[in-house]
């Protein structure tokens, strides 16, 4: 899979209303998890596939003079991001990809991604990115829906039309580590609303699941 073909998708995501969605399908979980980051003011948090940029203000604003950067490989996403961005949250928005990340060597404090890192054409080059950017004592903290434990996920990627990683839970770990991080620790966060269709089984199952929170942490 090549960056031009996530482009085009996401591109095309960004005019059919599916940012929007993601914000509303995932706004839950990502609050919950980013009032656990330990953000602290005055920290740089930064955001991979950052789609309209809803996550990166949250981020942005989650402590007084915190900071977020979200990079998306799709201009018509930065764009969108550009045009939703609020006064009140301290985000900028910038083009990029996930395995060459523009960024000195520890210049984050928390690298965060929702339902993006899987993408990755070169994971292990992508996670390497991640730990490089992440300062000594920083956090990495990645949310995925779709991961082998939660089996009704797996046709995601013929569906969406693009490959996607399909890692367990332990190999996710694993792969944190052998990117460089010192730390590793997963659980799974429950949208506390419920599932989106409770008369829908695999919607049932797939809330039952929870998204997979990976904390990964530099030394």
């Amino acid at each position: 899979m090549s960056h031009d073909e996530i482009r085009t998708t996401f591109d095309s995501w960004a005019g059919n209303g599916r940012a929007e969605g993601m914000e509303e399908g995932h706004g839950d979980v990502v609050q919950q998890v980013i009032g656990q980051m330990g953000i602290r003011p005055g920290m740089q948090s930064l955001d991979l596939g950052c789609g309209h940029g809803w996550a990166t203000r949250l981020l942005g604003k989650a402590a007084p003079g915190a900071t977020a950067i979200g990079v998306d490989v799709s201009p018509a996403m930065i764009a969108k991001a550009e045009e939703t961005h609020d006064l009140t949250s301290r985000a900028r928005y910038v083009l990029g990809t996930f395995d060459a990340l523009d960024f000195k060597d520890g210049r984050f404090d928390r690298v965060f991604s929702m339902e993006a890192i899987y993408y990755a054409p070169d994971l292990t080059r992508a996670l390497a990115e991640v730990a490089r950017v992440t300062k000594s004592g920083g956090e990495a903290h990645l949310l995925l829906d779709r991961y082998k434990e939660s089996e009704h996920t797996e046709a995601w990627s013929s569906d969406v039309g693009l490959s996607m990683a399909w890692l367990s839970t332990a190999e996710w770990e694993e792969a944190l580590r052998c990117a460089g991080f010192a730390e590793v620790t997963s659980a799974r966060v429950v949208d506390s609303r419920g599932p989106r269709d409770p008369n829908d089984p695999a919607r049932v199952a797939l809330h039952a699941a929870g998204t997979l929170w990976l904390r990964a942490a530099k030394a």
